[in-house]
């Protein structure tokens, strides 16, 4: 099962790794950090004519806390990262 959130919830804050796959994010006030990448995938936007980056990756809030998977997509023309989705 996965819930959707896109722009609407908002835009999350995202910290890189060397190379541009997302290290860590916050989302709704818990630090999450990325454990592995699992996907990376670029969607061309029509009106833009950007292309919008997501990484599905495996990241966890904490040692005890269960790893989820997330989809995290970065907007070149506003520079934003969003939640796209969270999967159960």
């Amino acid at each position: 099962m996965s819930r959707s959130y896109g722009r609407a919830a908002g835009a999350v804050d995202v910290k890189r790794d060397g190379a541009e796959a997302p290290a860590q994010f916050i989302w709704q006030e818990r630090l999450y950090r990325v454990n592995h990448v699992l996907q990376q995938w670029d969607t061309a936007v029509i009106p833009t004519g950007a292309d919008l980056r997501t990484w599905r990756v495996e990241a966890s809030a904490g040692r005890c806390d269960t790893p989820g998977v997330y989809e995290l997509s970065f907007d070149p023309v506003s520079g934003q990262w969003y939640l796209l989705r969270a999967f159960d």
